[in-house]
């Protein structure tokens, strides 16, 4: 019974780290938003989303890496689950500039 209730406790612990920035999901963000942008509007827009985003998700997978070490060593996580609301914004902008680029025939490159 000890064993059950330990590996239940541990099972628990492990799921509220901090998910590594892959694991997360984008956010619904709409199209909207950049109706009427010009191409290169767009494209100064990707770059800028495309930045923060490798910055977010650097800061999230060091809260990951972060809370797996700190759960084997003292079986609670601290990271108070990183920047994942962040990083699911930030990939929702992402593939709503990629999707009207898409739309407007913009070059993606």
């Amino acid at each position: 019974m000890k064993t059950i209730v330990f590996v239940s406790a541990s099972l628990a612990l492990v799921g509220a780290c901090a998910p590594r920035a892959e694991e997360i999901t984008p956010a619904a963000i709409s199209t909207s938003q950049y109706a009427g942008w010009e191409c290169e509007r767009l494209a100064r827009e990707k770059a800028f989303t495309d930045e923060a985003l490798t910055r977010a998700s650097d800061e999230q997978d060091s809260a990951a890496r972060r809370d797996a070490m700190t759960v084997f060593l003292i079986g609670v996580p601290v990271s108070g689950g990183g920047v994942k609301g962040e990083v699911a914004r930030l990939k929702g902008n992402q593939e709503a500039i990629r999707r009207t680029m898409v739309a407007q025939d913009c070059p993606t490159a």
